[in-house]
């Protein structure tokens, strides 16, 4: 069991706040924030270059701790500035054709839908898989689409805009035995579900510090399976760092994930990061998920009990993120409203999600991301708030 009280000790800004906003930026622990300043004011006494080598140990353990945290090995590990950095980095390199299909579901961000976008214009073949009646990728429609074509499969794991956690392990399954490059999109499902890339079967797996993992912004991180770098064209993402000069006019990229990865890094990040990851993974995932599931469910059930207001969630299984609306009135508002209060919530719209609350008919709604430092006092707090709505 997650001991609250010192999790919440380690928060000190739930004193003055209740932080619903875990889905956008988390609040990260004192531990993360000593450890990011810490490094900086090594860089204020040394010099940034030599502060570099002096904590390489405390900055490089980012690469073990992601490698726990998703079940891989460090070498299979980049880091980066966020999740998109980190999905774009993967897409980017990877050898797509004109005629070439690439299946996607209904949850892709904006900026993931960009790249997919571009990649049209050059010819290749986009088909969005629809979801099933409960509101995730429907799997009997995936393994249909499925054929020597099909070059990438994506998938976002949970759904930014509704809450829902797709079956990511039976996309892989199928990606896999299709000889389909799969990149996931974890950015909310890392820090509070448990991943597994042998279980998943992905081949590329993007996630960002500052949202469940609770780090510091301008973070990320990639897994790129082994077994892929021979599966991929020319990576547009280049440096001293990614690859080496061997000639006048030659060079080699490094081996491994460590191609992804640019020189000039936000080194104090990382070493938060570092310090996050392995924060998560001493209270345990599992239990993480349990606490977050719990919470989450207690909120969602008293916004249905509510007049007026409506749950937006989709899945069978859902996440720490719930979405609603209040009639009458703009998600956007809301959010003010529940700020003025103490409240800090988000209010992602169609601009955000197109596929998803774009074809729903919704404009926006507002998310409430639950994390395991939350408690019943302030979900009750929050749904008195939504009540004097």
């Amino acid at each position: 069991m997650i001991d609250i009280e010192r999790v919440r000790a380690d928060t000190p800004a739930v004193d003055s706040v209740v932080h619903f906003n875990n889905a956008g930026s988390s609040l990260p622990p004192r531990q993360v924030v000593d450890a990011v300043v810490g490094y900086l004011r090594l860089e204020q006494l040394m010099g940034g270059y030599e502060a570099q080598d002096q904590a390489a140990g405390q900055v490089d353990h980012v690469y073990a701790a992601a490698a726990e945290l998703v079940g891989s090995s460090p070498g299979e590990i980049a880091f980066t500035a966020n999740a998109s950095d980190s999905w774009w980095r993967a897409f980017s390199s990877i050898d797509l054709k004109p005629g070439d299909r690439v299946l996607l579901g209904h949850s892709e961000f904006q900026a993931n839908a960009f790249a997919l976008m571009q990649a049209a214009e050059r010819g290749v073949l986009l088909e969005v898989v629809p979801n099933d009646s409960s509101g995730v990728v429907d799997l009997e429609s995936l393994e249909r689409s499925l054929d020597s074509d099909v070059k990438l499969v994506c998938l976002t794991q949970i759904s930014m805009s509704n809450g829902a956690i797709h079956p990511a392990e039976a996309v892989g399954a199928l990606a896999g035995a299709n000889g389909s490059i799969f990149l996931l999109d974890a950015c909310q499902a890392a820090g509070q579900l448990p991943l597994d890339v042998e279980r998943l079967r992905c081949d590329f797996l993007a996630f960002t510090g500052r949202k469940f993992v609770r780090g510091p912004r301008a973070t990320g991180i990639l897994y790129a399976r082994d077994s892929v770098i021979s599966r991929l064209g020319q990576t547009p993402f280049v440096d001293g760092r990614s690859a080496e000069w061997k000639g006048d006019m030659t060079y080699e990229y490094q081996p491994g994930a460590l191609r992804f990865e640019f020189g000039e890094q936000n080194f104090a990040g990382k070493a938060g990061l570092g310090v996050a990851i392995d924060y998560a993974l001493e209270l345990g995932l599992d239990d993480i998920r349990s606490r977050v599931d719990e919470l989450a469910t207690a909120l969602r059930n008293g916004l249905g009990q509510l007049p007026g207001v409506a749950v937006h969630d989709e899945g069978t299984v859902q996440s720490g993120i719930v979405t609603f609306t209040v009639a009458a009135q703009a998600a956007a508002d809301v959010k003010v409203a529940l700020g003025a209060a103490g409240i800090n919530v988000s209010a992602p719209g169609r601009r955000n999600a197109q596929l998803d609350i774009g074809l729903r008919g919704i404009d926006a709604v507002v998310r409430a991301g639950v994390h395991y430092f939350n408690t019943a006092d302030e979900i009750d707090r929050l749904l008195a708030a939504v009540a004097a709505l």
